[in-house]
């Protein structure tokens, strides 16, 4: 067995042990024991949520003095009386002010992005949706994330990476490029760690068009996370 399946399948059976949704739970784990993105109180808003291994992470966590908001289009079973989870698109109608509803009227602390578009299986298509949706979750920070607030964002390699970068790195006092162990190591999937948000972002510099008429996708992990 190769070191990278012998990785995975270890992180796969330990999640089923342990109770998580997805062995996922371990990147966000691993990146807060290294960042301090989290503690008790902390108020959390998860993008692209399901099956919820992130949530679960999150929950503990902030305790019960804390709350975290899931976001995804699927449908995300309850977990606990801190948790509150919204079958929701971010660019439906309505959707900031169903979620500062959930958040209490408040801000969140830290914003996690861990999503990507429905696979068309056209590489560049796929990157571009993926980036797209991350841009989108940007437009989004002045209005749900504290100032000196953080982000986790998942982001795919490519053309448009340096873009997003680039856009991030305005609006945070710090960019931390993280590859958690317990992300396959040929993965293209890279997490932008966000520290001391500025309060405002950049518009985007460069406008695309449109590849098709778009519906958001899901907004979940493009890759199995068992």
């Amino acid at each position: 067995m190769k070191l990278e399946q012998a990785k995975r399948d270890y992180y796969r059976r330990r999640a089923k042990e342990e109770g998580f949704r997805s062995r996922a739970a371990y990147k966000l784990q691993q990146m807060n024991n290294k960042y301090r993105l989290m503690h008790r109180g902390s108020k959390v808003v998860d993008i692209g949520c399901a099956p919820g291994g992130w949530l679960q992470v999150a929950s503990k966590l902030v305790d019960n003095v804390g709350v975290v908001v899931g976001v995804d289009l699927d449908k995300v079973e309850p977990l606990s009386k801190n948790t509150i989870t919204l079958q929701d698109s971010i660019t439906s109608e309505g959707f900031l002010d169903r979620l500062k509803a959930a958040l209490r009227k408040d801000k969140a602390d830290l914003v996690l992005a861990d999503l990507s578009a429905k696979l068309s299986g056209i590489w560049d298509i796929d990157h571009f949706r993926q980036i797209d949706l991350c841009m989108k979750v940007i437009d989004l920070l002045p209005e749900i994330l504290e100032e000196k607030g953080s982000l986790v964002m998942k982001a795919f390699q490519g053309d448009e990476l340096d873009n997003l970068v680039r856009r991030l790195k305005q609006s945070f006092s710090r960019l931390e490029i993280s590859k958690p162990n317990a992300s396959r190591k040929e993965s293209s999937e890279i997490y932008l760690v966000g520290l001391g948000f500025k309060g405002t972002v950049p518009e985007r510099q460069v406008e695309h068009a449109e590849l098709e008429p778009q519906s958001e996708g899901r907004l979940g992990s493009s890759e199995s996370d068992w």
